[in-house]
C-alpha cells in the first residue's frame, strides 16, 4: 500500500464533481492519505468562495455571509478530518520549500506541498502539472491527473 500526499486541486476537482479528479481519488482508495495545513486551507478557501459566489475581499470579515453556508462548510470539514490525516509543517519542510521556490519557481503554497511529499516519503497526487519537473528532479513519486482524459499517469522517481 502506498502513502499518498493529496493536493487541494485534487480535493475541490472532486468536490466539484469532476470525474478526473474522482477517478484519482478512487485509484488512491485504499492508500493512506494525507494532508497538510495548506491543502486543509487551499480546500477551504475555494470552496467557500464557490459555496457563497463573493469574492474574498467581500467575505473577509463579514461572518454572516459565510454562516449562511454553515452546512456545507461543515461538510467539506468533516471530510477533510474523516478522510485525511494531517501532517505537520516543520522547520526543515520550510526550508526546503524556500530552496523549490529559488530553484524551481514553484509558488510557496506548492512548495511547501511539494517539500512536505519529500519530507514524509509520500506519493503527490495532484491535478497540477506544475509539480512534474521539480518532483522528477527531487525523486518524489507522482500520481497526475489529466484533465485532457488521460485518467492518471505515474511520474516514477526520476
Amino acid at each position: 500500500m502506498r502513502s499518498s500526499l493529496v493536493d487541494s486541486s485534487v480535493i475541490i476537482e472532486a468536490l466539484k464533481g469532476n470525474p478526473v479528479a474522482k477517478r484519482v481519488l478512487q485509484s488512491i482508495g485504499n492508500d493512506s492519505k494525507f494532508t497538510n495545513p495548506i491543502i486543509f486551507s487551499e480546500v477551504l478557501f475555494v470552496f467557500l468562495k464557490l459555496v457563497t459566489g463573493k469574492s474574498y475581499l467581500t467575505l473577509r470579515g463579514n461572518p454572516e455571509e459565510v454562516e449562511k453556508h454553515r452546512d456545507k462548510l461543515e461538510k467539506v470539514y468533516l471530510y477533510l478530518r474523516d478522510n485525511f490525516s494531517e501532517l505537520p509543517l516543520t522547520e526543515e519542510i520550510e526550508e526546503k520549500a524556500f530552496e523549490f521556490v529559488l530553484n524551481y519557481g514553484l509558488l510557496p503554497n506548492d512548495a511547501l506541498i511539494l517539500a512536505t511529499a519529500k519530507f514524509y516519503d509520500l506519493t503527490l497526487v495532484t491535478l497540477d502539472s506544475d509539480f512534474v519537473d521539480a518532483a522528477k528532479s527531487e525523486g518524489v513519486k507522482i500520481v497526475l491527473g489529466d484533465s485532457f482524459g488521460e485518467t492518471e499517469r505515474v511520474v516514477q522517481k526520476g
